[in-house]
């Protein structure tokens, strides 16, 4: 009867011990550090993510890292651009090693080299569409174009709007349903098309 007791005990403190431990914080600004936290069972990633949003003439920042779902992690940075001017750039990396996400990550830069293609362009925020189109020099990277609607939350903020525009190719992780960057930080999308853009003076 007393023997398999201490062999329980030894197996949960190993099973405990051996749980990946990631970096987790939230910040409004470009970058964050905190302690680190033991992950949960199906969480066997480490992630950091960090954005900078220029709305009109409002800027802020978010960076936020945590443990993650293997599934739900797609690294890699992406730019869209709206129209007024009203850009996102964004930066997700993700490992699998204690304390991985540790360190600060860059967002991607924005060219305003037009790289010859257009897109449909708008920004409404509060809705869940767009009444009027105008059509958007696409520049640098941001060669597809993107045409969003939902809510996205970041910690405590909450921002629904419904948006076209020019996007890198990582901005087509922007897919209809329920994506999650971060503990914290996700993207609930009612619509969600990503395509290449045309040639300018093509057909929108």
């Amino acid at each position: 009867m007393w023997a398999p007791l201490p062999l329980c005990l030894l197996s949960a403190l190993l099973a405990t011990g051996s749980a990946l431990q990631c970096e987790v914080c939230q910040s409004k600004a470009g970058s964050c550090s905190g302690p680190l936290q033991p992950c949960g069972p199906s969480e066997g990633t480490c992630v950091a993510a960090v954005a900078e949003f220029n709305l009109e003439a409002n800027s802020f920042s978010y960076a936020a890292k945590s443990c993650l779902e293997p599934e739900s992690c797609e690294p890699g940075p992406f730019t869209l651009t709206f129209t007024r001017n009203i850009t996102v750039r964004a930066n997700i990396a993700c490992c699998d090693t204690d304390g991985c996400n540790a360190g600060a990550i860059p967002v991607p830069p924005v060219s305003p080299v037009p790289n010859g293609r257009q897109c449909p362009s708008c920004f409404a925020a509060g809705a869940d569409r767009c009444r009027d189109m105008e059509p958007l020099a696409c520049t640098g990277a941001e060669d597809h174009c993107v045409d969003i609607a939902g809510t996205l939350t970041l910690g405590s903020v909450t921002l629904t709007k419904a948006a076209a525009g020019c996007g890198s190719p990582g901005a087509c992780v922007k897919r209809v349903g329920v994506k999650k960057y971060a503990q914290g930080v996700v993207d609930v999308l009612s619509r969600g098309e990503c395509y290449p853009a045309p040639w300018a003076g093509g057909e929108l």
